[in-house]
Formats: structure tokens, C-alpha cells, sequence
């Protein structure tokens, strides 16, 4: 009888803390519509832009008052849809180099928080996270780490900006060529997110 009641009694503890890490994790979606861009710079001695886009979705779910537990973060991003300012250098990006036809997306997603400026995100205030997590882009996956600013608006949803690395050939893309010269191989990814927390 008293095997039992010890067996029930951590059994009991165990749902308990699931439970309540499960109420506190809160989920917000990414908006959509204009509110959120992903933007990549290229550059060469002699060629310079820029490629943005507005197509994505995603969401992010966290306990904002224990930033040290799990995290989700998932991003994904209609390739296809990034516009660098010129008709004929985004048919030459989609169809040579991202080759969108057969890799029409990209996304990213973390599980974990690698290290955090602060325990907690609170309204009004910024917070500043490494996450852990993996990057698909052309058919290759890899593992990433990001930093991102987390700030809570006075509307309660919260706005994730961050800039990281991207390697061409880490995910066999061929470096673009315009005016002779090749694009370097890394490429600058800007994010700039908003979440709104879900009904």
C-alpha cells in the first residue's frame, strides 16, 4: 500500500509540472499582411541589393516569464516571393540559383534557448536570446544558432528583430554573378517579426 501511494503521489507531481509549464507557455503567431519581412543582402566589389519579402508564416511559443525552458520558434518563408527591385534579377535568382520551382520555401526552427540577457520578457522591455535550431534552404538542412531582440509591446504582442550569417554553399546554392563579378558567399539575413498572441 505504501509502494502504491508514493508511485501516485509522483505520478500526481510529475502531471502537476507538466501542466503548469504547459498553462505557462504562451503562443503567438507571426503577422502577416505587411507587419512582418525577412530581408537578405547581397553584395560584390561591384553589385550591391537588397531582397525582401513580406510571404511568410510561423509562430512562437515560450514561457515569457522563464526564459531558460523549452522554446519554439518556427519561421517559413515563400522563396519566390523575395522582390530585389529588378524583373530580371529576381527570374535570374529563382530560377538559377534558388531554383524555387523545386524548393518553393525555406524555414527555421528552434527548440531551445541557448542563453538568455534576462529571465523573463515583461512589458516595455527587451530581452536578448541565443537560440539553438535548424535552417532548410534549398534542400539542405543545418543546424543554426540565431540571436534575436525579443520586445513586449504595451499591446502585449511581441516583436522579434535579429540579423545571423547565411552561407551559399553550406546549402549548394551557386553564388550569383552579375557584372562579372560573384556575390560573396555569405549573404546577411535581416528578420524583422511580429507576434500576436493567440485566442
Amino acid at each position: 500500500m505504501f509502494k502504491i501511494k508514493i508511485i501516485f503521489q509522483m505520478s500526481l507531481l510529475v502531471c502537476l509540472l507538466v501542466c503548469s509549464s504547459s498553462v505557462m507557455a504562451a503562443r503567438f503567431d507571426i503577422a502577416v499582411g505587411g507587419e512582418s519581412e525577412i530581408i537578405f543582402k547581397s553584395k560584390a566589389p561591384l553589385e550591391k541589393f537588397d531582397g525582401k519579402t513580406k510571404k511568410l508564416s510561423g509562430f512562437f511559443e515560450a514561457d515569457l516569464s522563464n526564459l531558460v525552458g523549452p522554446v519554439t520558434l518556427e519561421v517559413e518563408i515563400d522563396l519566390a516571393s523575395f522582390d530585389t527591385g529588378k524583373k530580371k534579377r529576381n527570374k535570374h535568382m529563382r530560377e538559377n540559383h534558388l531554383e524555387t520551382e523545386k524548393f518553393p520555401s525555406s524555414w527555421f526552427r528552434a527548440g531551445s534557448i541557448k542563453s538568455s540577457s534576462k529571465p523573463s520578457l515583461v512589458t516595455g522591455e527587451s530581452v536578448s536570446i541565443v537560440l539553438s535550431g535548424e535552417l532548410d534552404l534549398h534542400g539542405v538542412r543545418k543546424a543554426h544558432e540565431v540571436t534575436l531582440k525579443l520586445t513586449r509591446t504595451d499591446d502585449g504582442a511581441v516583436t522579434i528583430e535579429g540579423e545571423f550569417q547565411v552561407k551559399l554553399s553550406d546549402h549548394d546554392i551557386k553564388r550569383p554573378k552579375f557584372l562579372v563579378m560573384k556575390l560573396a558567399d555569405e549573404q546577411l539575413v535581416l528578420v524583422n517579426l511580429l507576434a500576436r498572441q493567440g485566442s
